[in-house]
């Protein structure tokens, strides 16, 4: 797998969150907003951005999921030291060929049970060693559309701002990729009548939170 890691530095000494990292994989596929933390102890590490849900865990705290992590043990510690990596040696680029030269790109499309304009939702696999979780087909006035994962941010002027933290970075990947979410969204929606419905699934996201 290819990917190139850009870290973009804070200049707030006091604040804890130190930099702002994006990858892009095989230069196709682009994912934000991950970033470089310290603890008060002084220890630097890497956290996915994630979003709260409306669910509480036993203590009655919020539980927080990411929108995208890696897989496997290996991977993780990879990308992780990468990351450190590009941080400390001050470069704001580096590039990383890690493994196979062709990397699988892989979908899996389910049905939407809460929301009657979401036709399904899945995950997008690299390599079957990262995952980009929450991916939506929706039903818009002018058709069915794709929706990859969003933030909400409030802007200047009270409203809510939406920025997707991942997304094709090519036309030609954008079509391909697209085309096949559709697609599976498509069987799954032929399979849904064929059955006259299906049971609720289970919640999308990294369970374990595998980066802090």
């Amino acid at each position: 797998m290819n990917y190139s890691i850009k870290v973009n530095k804070l200049e707030k000494e006091n604040w804890s969150t130190k930099a702002f990292v994006s990858v892009v994989f095989e230069e196709s596929l682009k994912v934000t907003d991950i970033t470089i933390r310290e603890t008060k102890k002084g220890e630097i590490f890497v956290a996915m951005p994630g979003y709260k849900t409306s669910k509480m865990d036993e203590h009655g705290n919020p539980i927080y999921k990411n929108y995208f992590y890696p897989t496997t043990a290996e991977f993780r510690k990879e990308l992780h030291d990468n990351i450190i990596k590009a941080y400390k040696s001050n470069a704001k680029e580096i590039s990383v060929n890690s493994g196979k030269d062709k990397v699988g790109v892989s979908v899996a499309m389910y049905p939407c049970n809460f929301n009657e304009n979401i036709e399904s939702i899945g995950k997008i696999y690299i390599d079957k060693r990262f995952v980009i979780d929450g991916v939506r087909v929706i039903e818009g006035e002018k058709g069915i559309f794709v929706a990859m994962p969003t933030k909400t941010t409030e802007g200047k002027d009270g409203k809510t701002e939406y920025s997707e933290v991942c997304y094709p970075v090519t036309k030609e990947f954008r079509e391909q990729l697209y085309g096949e979410i559709i697609k599976k969204s498509n069987a799954v929606k032929e399979q849904k009548k064929e059955i006259g419905g299906f049971e609720p699934i289970r919640d999308f996201g990294d369970e374990k939170l595998p980066f802090r």
